[in-house]
């Protein structure tokens, strides 16, 4: 009878336990790899198939709906009422990683509370770590640096704030992209870049190893363009060999928008749409970037072909096909919410006021004073004074961002800190028109009867985006002229730069009193600025980037070697601003520094320790930044090189110690022969300042010769510092006070005015704003009307019936909240009579225009 009994309870056991085993995937306690093998045995070869696009379907039989793997989070989460922050070149100039976590921190937190409520998954395709080489680039805003390290040291915090700390779960998944060398917009789908791999390893590879080998960034994404003669995409060596078997990347792979196809149609590199998926997939690629309303990812569309053709297997589908499991696995996409830490974050982060709070001090940090001969800052006074520029009374955020509710333009910062209206001209256009005359002679004559002005300037998306570079350095359209005109009528002028990049200023430079950059600063900008120019904040940001005198100073646009003379580590001649550089309205003096060894050991670390007092009349930010120099050496090596930086605050009149460590690895050159890095025995020179061009204090050291160990992952660098107290904080601790985050909140109000309805259809590709023209019947002789999208505003307008009573005016519509549904519009009139009788949709790329008209009037 007992036997019977121990069996009869053995058998229950089995019995009980068998659903769970089979179904390894669903259970939580398995290990990850093991779930991604099971739930792989399920799949049918097209259920694979279809993963190796952004648009993944439905598998109704498994029960895992459709999914979206497609997100951007440049410096901020492009969709509607999230926090957008300055833009990365506007936070590299902040010099400050521990922002960068913070930022990054905020942005994730977002995103997690965007899924929670089932509007985007956490699929991010960011950041941007391709390097600053040359600022014509049409998307050198998304870069941190021209440097490397000041470039590794940024991606670095960003990738750990996106991803968390979570030892079982990511908060979202983090696509370090373009790799590589994806340096120039135009023809970038055609074209290769080519570069020898001395200056691969030394210049472009690192930033990318950093994410991967020391923070275990989750993927990333190959460039449109090819390297020496190969797509990046179909690049075995790129990145099997290099990402994969040297850095021991684990994570997934996506090429860049329809890369895959264009290893055939545009590279002409397969013979077949088959033959380039197949090579892209045994390359180590495991997903194309594509999104469209009905098309899926035509690397979907080959696979099958690619498979019955013999080109691959479907064992070789599977190892990619795993990786993508294994990141849903991570981020907890079949676990029961109540496990993961990140389910827990609620809609009340979205722009709130605590985001708002960092975007501000990081706009504060981001801002760059370029040149003071005591105009700022400025006095809150009786003053007359003008806003004029066609960036005045814009809030202008770069790129690849997002629609907050709260966008402060320059205009609107200035004139709430000073708690009044000021004098105000656009000045002319950003890139020319017809109407500029006139704009121009506005702006002289708001000039002339101004005490001061701040003349608020740059380029936008027209000149230099995604497809599109500069075509120089100079201010675009007539701005150079504008300046000019205001300067002749009115000496008191401040410049305020809002450029995607270093910018030829000369001139300016030579003739102005005072010149700030400002860059395309998130949402907080005005405000951000108005504290900056009236002195209650002391600007701190430091260039990131060589700012060169004229376009002629740089070498070809398509040579990629730094050595021709790029970069402030080969620049040879006198930049207009170096690299580094940044004014204060204190001073700083750096002394007495002391280095902790005379000889550095193989593998030491050496340690430079220097004072910093704060020796002007008011509290300050200072950059404490090391360089090094090579005295003598067989290879070609840079004239300095920043190894180490510190951003440090100080009261007046205080002082501190600030240990700055540099280890061996920082002493190295790639050697091609040998393949590795290595350190040349011999004398180094180490150079502290707060700029490039401003070293205050020097001292050599010996460094004994030989080679740095391989790095992958789990093997973490020597720059890597395991006690950083952004390894250890959990989500939340961004809060001082987390009440909020439960808090129930308040509806939206309805809109009133005039309203419209319509459908944005997606266009299948990434555009920042369409177009619109509003047709209108103007009744009185002037009127102010508002503009806005699902109660968020879009733009105010001024109308004057001296330009017609019926006629037109052209808008730029944000990116629509989400495609494929209907959203509202509403016309608000603030003051006067007017009728919108209709607006006209124009979409990108040339599709069809229709017009949409008035649903309904609501008072």
């Amino acid at each position: 009878m007992k036997t019977y009994s121990r069996f009869f309870y053995l058998l229950l056991f089995l019995v009980a336990t068998l659903p769970l085993k089979a179904q390894t995937w669903k259970n939580p306690n398995a290990k990850v790899e093991d779930r991604v093998q099971d739930l792989l045995s399920k799949m049918t070869l097209e259920e694979k198939i279809s993963y190796c696009g952004s648009k993944i379907p439905e598998m109704e039989r498994l029960g895992i709906p459709a999914f979206e793997w497609y997100g951007e989070a440049l410096h901020g989460i492009i969709a509607w009422n999230c926090t957008q922050f300055p833009q990365n070149i506007a936070m590299g100039s902040t010099w400050n990683p521990d922002l960068m976590y913070d930022v990054a921190t905020a942005i994730s937190n977002e995103a997690r509370a965007l899924k929670n409520a089932g509007k985007k998954e956490v699929m991010m395709f960011s950041p941007t770590v391709n390097m600053a080489r040359d600022p014509r680039w049409g998307r050198n805003g998304e870069c941190y640096s021209e440097d490397p390290y000041l470039m590794s040291e940024m991606a670095r915090m960003y990738v750990r704030g996106m991803q968390g700390n979570d030892p079982n779960y990511v908060k979202t998944v983090t696509t370090v992209k373009h790799y590589v060398a994806n340096n120039v917009d135009k023809y970038r789908e055609k074209i290769h870049s080519n570069i020898n791999r001395k200056e691969l390893y030394e210049y472009y590879f690192p930033a990318y190893k950093t994410c991967i080998v020391d923070e275990e960034a989750t993927g990333i994404m190959t460039a449109l363009n090819g390297l020496n003669g190969i797509p990046c995409s179909a690049h075995n060596w790129l990145v099997n060999g290099v990402l994969r078997e040297e850095w021991g990347f684990e994570g997934y792979v996506i090429a860049d928008w329809t890369a895959v196809e264009g290893i055939e149609t545009r590279m002409h590199y397969a013979k077949s749409q088959a033959e380039a998926a197949a090579m892209a997939i045994k390359a180590g690629v495991d997903q194309e970037c594509y999104r469209n309303k009905t098309k899926l990812a035509p690397m979907v569309y080959a696979l099958d072909d690619a498979i019955k053709e013999g080109l691959m297997t479907e064992a070789d589908l599977d190892v990619s096909v795993g990786r993508l499991l294994r990141l849903r696995f991570m981020t907890g996409d079949f676990d029961d919410p109540a496990l993961n830490p990140y389910s827990k974050i609620p809609s009340s982060v979205l722009e709130c006021e605590d985001h708002k709070k960092i975007a501000l001090r990081a706009a504060e940090e981001a801002i760059v004073l370029l040149k003071n001969d005591n105009a700022l800052p400025l006095q809150k006074s009786s003053d007359k004074l003008a806003v004029i520029g066609p960036f005045a009374n814009r809030c202008w955020m770069g790129i690849y961002s997002g629609h907050p509710k709260s966008k402060v333009s320059p205009l609107d910062g200035i004139q709430k800190y000073l708690g009044s209206e000021v004098a105000y001209a656009e000045g002319c256009s950003v890139t020319g028109d017809k109407s500029d005359k006139e704009k121009i002679k506005e702006a002289v004559a708001v000039a002339k009867t101004s005490d001061k002005v701040i003349l608020i300037v740059g380029n936008d998306e027209e000149t230099s985006t995604e497809n599109v570079d500069r075509k120089s350095l100079k201010l675009p359209g007539k701005q150079h002229e504008l300046i000019q005109a205001v300067k002749e009528v009115n000496d008191n002028v401040i410049l305020v730069l809002v450029p995607s990049g270093p910018t030829a200023i000369e001139w300016e430079q030579e003739n102005l009193s005072g010149i700030v950059c400002a860059w395309p600063n998130g949402q907080e900008q005005g405000t951000a600025l108005a504290n900056v120019l009236f002195g209650d904040v002391n600007p701190s940001g430091k260039l990131n980037s060589t700012w060169y005198k004229s376009d002629k100073d740089l070498p070809d646009f398509h040579d990629y070697s730094i050595q021709s003379g790029r970069t402030y580590m080969y620049y040879k001649g006198e930049p207009l601003y170096p690299f580094g550089y940044g004014l204060s309205y204190t001073d700083f003096e750096i002394k007495n520094m002391k280095l902790n060894h005379k000889k550095l050991s193989v593998d030491g670390r050496l340690t430079v320790s220097i004072d910093v007092e704060n020796t002007g009349g008011q509290e300050g930010k200072e950059v404490v930044q090391v360089y090094i120099r090579d005295l003598k050496s067989t290879q070609k090596t840079a004239q300095k090189a920043l190894k180490g930086f510190k951003k440090v605050t100080l009261e007046k009149g205080q002082s501190t110690n600030v240990d700055i460590i540099v280890p061996y690895e920082a002493f190295s050159y790639y050697d091609t022969t040998q393949n590795e890095y290595m350190v040349e025995a011999g004398k180094f020179e180490i150079m502290v300042g707060n700029a490039s061009d401003n070293i205050v204090q020097k001292k050599t050291v010996f460094v004994e010769g030989g080679v740095i160990k391989p790095r992958k992952v789990g093997q973490k660098s020597a720059y890597y510092v395991s006690s950083d107290p952004n390894r250890f904080k959990k989500w939340d601790d961004l809060y001082e006070d987390t009440s909020f985050l439960y808090a129930k909140g308040s509806k939206n109000k309805k809109a009133s005015g005039i309203v419209f309805k319509t459908v944005f259809n997606d266009p299948g590709f990434y555009v920042n704003t369409w177009d619109a023209e509003v047709n209108y019947e103007l009744v009185s002789e002037v009127a102010n009307i508002e503009l806005q999208m699902l109660s968020n505003p879009i733009g105010t307008y001024k109308l004057k019936k001296s330009k017609g009573v019926n006629s037109s005016f052209s808008i730029k519509i944000p990116i629509p909240p989400e495609y494929g549904k209907e959203v509202t519009l509403n016309a608000i009139p603030h003051q006067g009579n007017v009728k919108i009788k209709s607006i006209k949709i124009i979409p990108p790329k040339g599709n069809k225009p229709y017009l949409i008209y008035p649903a309904k009037v609501v008072k």
